[in-house]
């Protein structure tokens, strides 16, 4: 039953959304700042075919999101209305297509190609939001809808973890998640932009700049109601160092009053949660750390094994019906259906092989490349962005070498994103770099 509805809403919502998309700009913008927040919906707005779920993989079936079907109706009425002015090809696509093509034949090579196609059918939906976001933007999209979306999201972070918190009693919340672990990286990659837009921004008015400034700041409770040692580590400091990059390179009196109002706030919020933090610090299983070890030895072993790896999306099914990969196993011996690899880069190389590793580096650190390249000069709208997103992939990075949350679809949606952003902002200013702001401008209205 559920399939014919959800097929019935994508013959409905498609058609319509790409309508409003070509009736005028301002519904293309709320459209793309819908298909940011969409991101955080989880499981609520995606649907599973060909479903897996007792498979311990980052994908169990072939996914179908919210999320991507308003990327389908943003390029249908962008290649029927703007095709001329449609870079076809963006930043970094050469690389992303190479990596695509090894994957593919990880796969076939793997000993259960369907869970291999799973992700592969991924990556074309994630390819298709960074190609969305990426054109939204250059054909003149105001980055003030990227920003709609990411204030949507931080005003419903904290009533939800409140909601979950207080009323459930959930101890670690995962808000719309599977799992706690993975609110930390996927909040973690947008607040830093949305806080300095708020502290820097000086095109947009007070009551919008305070408007990204709370949002941003419900982002970072949201992480530290999640319990996440790492998560919550990282989110201070990104706060402290967006509050010293404000201060120091956008001094004025209004910015020191935002940053001492967020300081402030931070301080409060430290001392009233610091025994909760310091009682999950302190209880911490040694368990924890030990399963973690075992699992990256074993991807260790299958990255040394095979040159292209076991396969993609293959980790947990090789581990568990091959013993010799867990005969170091103590902790997780007794799983009858094995996990996976609690480090992106050595999962990476498990699957893929080192050449997979590669060229997943080569196409992480290229974005990163050019928005930190980029982020240098007159701090307009477009600078700030790409502050933000250095920011928030050097967040994913250092994520990465305790989690595979960048495998799970919220997270690498809202990675295309940002990485859309950073292509479009980048080239943006490559066209015209005498513009201290350029026709991405535009306040949160």
């Amino acid at each position: 039953m559920k399939y014919h509805v959800f097929s019935v809403f994508v013959l409905l919502a498609t058609p319509t959304m790409t309508a409003m998309a070509l009736m005028s700009p301002r519904l293309r913008g709320f459209l793309l700042g819908a298909l940011v927040f969409s991101t955080m919906l989880g499981d609520v707005a995606n649907i599973n075919f060909m479903s897996m779920e007792t498979y311990r993989g980052p994908d169990r079936g072939y996914e179908v999101s919210l999320t991507d079907v308003i990327a389908w109706a943003l390029v249908l009425a962008m290649v029927w209305q703007h095709r001329r002015r449609i870079q076809w090809i963006p930043l970094n696509t050469f690389w992303m297509f190479l990596f695509f093509v090894l994957c593919c034949l990880s796969t076939l090579l793997s000993p259960e190609p369907l869970l291999g196609s799973f992700t592969l059918f991924k990556a074309v939906r994630v390819y298709l939001v960074y190609w969305c976001v990426t054109n939204a933007l250059r054909i003149g999209t105001p980055l003030a809808s990227i920003q709609h979306g990411f204030v949507a999201i931080g005003l419903l972070a904290t009533p939800l973890a409140l909601q979950q918190k207080y009323f459930q009693g959930i101890y670690r919340i995962p808000l719309f998640f599977d799992h706690s672990n993975t609110v930390p990286p996927y909040l973690n990659l947008m607040f830093p932009m949305l806080l300095l837009w708020g502290l820097c921004d000086q095109t947009q008015k007070g009551f919008t700049k305070g408007l990204s400034i709370t949002a941003a700041m419900s982002m970072v409770f949201a992480v530290v109601m999640t319990f996440s040692r790492a998560g919550t580590a990282i989110a201070g400091a990104v706060v402290v160092g967006c509050l010293c990059f404000a201060v120091v390179f956008r001094p004025s009196r209004q910015v020191g009053i935002a940053s001492a109002l967020v300081a402030a706030g931070m301080l409060v919020g430290a001392v009233k949660v610091y025994d909760s933090v310091a009682e999950r610090i302190k209880r911490a299983p040694k368990e924890s750390g030990d399963a973690r070890d075992e699992f990256n030895y074993a991807a260790e072993l299958m990255a040394a094994d095979r040159f292209l790896g076991v396969g993609l999306n293959n980790f947990s099914h090789v581990l568990t019906s091959t013993p010799r990969y867990r005969d170091h196993f103590d902790v997780m011996a007794s799983e009858e259906q094995a996990g996976v690899a609690h480090h992106i880069y050595w999962l990476t190389a498990a699957e893929l092989g080192y050449p997979g590793l590669y060229l997943f580096l080569m196409v992480l650190l290229r974005f990163f490349w050019t928005a930190f390249r980029f982020s240098i000069g007159h701090l307009s709208r477009e600078r700030l962005a790409l502050v933000g997103a250095t920011v928030g992939f050097l967040t994913l990075h250092v994520s990465g070498f305790l989690e595979w949350a960048l495998r799970i679809s919220p997270v690498t949606f809202q990675c295309a994103i940002i990485a859309g952003i950073t292509t479009a902002c980048a080239e943006s200013l490559r066209r015209a770099p005498r513009l201290a702001a350029s026709s991405l401008d535009g306040g949160l209205s």
